[in-house]
């Protein structure tokens, strides 16, 4: 579990470079993700949160990652190289 705010902020800011792409249709990988992760997001006090599941899959070979989600708004996407190692960084300490 993950609650220090350092952790937190690079975290979302990761996230937030992350290329969406909601045409994808039910997509399938070759192999188990290398981290599934679930993340909890408030978007109104008065509200219970919302908790999204993401799978996620580094790509050795270029660097970057593939990230699947069950968030209807943002269900498949990429990660950069310099952001998809700065996740790998704070999921894996």
């Amino acid at each position: 579990m993950i609650t220090d705010s350092k952790s937190i902020e690079l975290l979302r800011q990761a996230f937030e470079q992350i290329k969406w792409d909601n045409n994808m249709v039910k997509l399938e990988m070759a192999r188990k993700q290398d981290i599934k992760a679930t993340l909890f997001y408030t978007f109104d006090e008065n509200m219970p949160e919302k908790l999204y599941e993401y799978k996620i899959w580094f790509n050795e070979n270029a660097g970057t990652a593939t990230i699947i989600s069950n968030n209807e708004n943002a269900s498949y996407g990429e990660l950069d190289k310099d952001n998809a190692q700065a996740l790998k960084n704070n999921f894996l300490k």
